[in-house]
């Protein structure tokens, strides 16, 4: 049995300037953990829930919210649990001619991720493509594949928000997320509502909010929408849900 259920699976043969796409796949994993095995093609993982440990050639990185993985072709990886909220993850299966493609990580920032979630939701789970689905599928392979932002001469300083972004997607406590950025909770929200109008906890709620949306429109049911959101009782996720969108998740999901 596999160690994943597929909430998306698209077969994808699309050629261009030596580039070869494969396969789109979004996972969500059922199992622990998932035995270490090789592909043929070069693979990219980019986790939007979850958190574990990727292993690739024997290495170990933690993985969480906004984790990208890129896994060379014929490479040993594998996956496990380490928290109790199994992850959702974007696969993308593909093929460089002629260059190598070489391990590596890197984390997207919460507005990538959220760009991301609106792209997915836009391609169909079932039925032949149609040249109007093929916009969504190349804009995600940008997305995933374009280059790192903020590297080179010139990279703007980051500021407090694009520190404390990354961490906000992640199970930390508020408290936690104050001290993994070197701050106390009121200082860091003070000098949040000075830099962006939010504080910690209204972050969090918006781009859980946008997670959550862009779930609902995607996902089977309302329970797979909450665990994709990050959220393990649905009951929770839908008076949450509500309180902020004046809707249930049900309403939300038939607009």
């Amino acid at each position: 049995m596999l160690a994943w259920s597929p909430i998306l699976v698209r077969k994808i043969e699309i050629h261009a300037l030596g580039f070869a796409l494969l396969k789109l796949q979004l996972n969500r994993h059922r199992a622990a953990e998932v035995a270490i095995h090789r592909h043929p093609h070069a693979q990219l993982i980019l986790y939007l829930s979850g958190e574990g440990v990727q292993r690739i050639s024997g290495r170990r990185r933690a993985a969480s919210t906004g984790d990208l993985f890129v896994i060379p072709a014929g490479a040993p990886h594998g996956f496990s649990l380490s928290g109790r909220s199994r992850p959702v993850s974007v696969v993308l299966d593909y093929e460089l001619a002629g260059r190598r493609v070489r391990a590596g990580h890197r984390r997207l920032p919460v507005q990538q991720l959220n760009e991301l979630h609106t792209l997915l939701s836009r391609v169909p789970a079932k039925g032949r493509l149609t040249l109007a689905d093929y916009p969504a599928i190349l804009a995600v392979v940008a997305q995933l594949l374009g280059p790192v932002a903020g590297t080179g001469k010139g990279a703007p300083i980051p500021t407090t928000l694009d520190r404390v972004r990354p961490l906000l997607q992640t199970p930390l406590p508020l408290a936690r997320v104050a001290r993994e950025t070197g701050y106390d909770p009121d200082h860091l929200t003070r000098k949040l509502k000075r830099e962006c109008g939010l504080g910690l906890r209204a972050l969090r709620d918006r781009d859980r909010l946008a997670r959550a949306q862009a779930a609902l429109r995607r996902a089977a049911t309302i329970g797979d929408a909450a665990s994709e959101s990050g959220f393990e009782d649905p009951g929770y996720f839908a008076r949450w849900f509500r309180a902020r969108t004046g809707k249930t998740p049900g309403e939300f999901r038939r607009d």
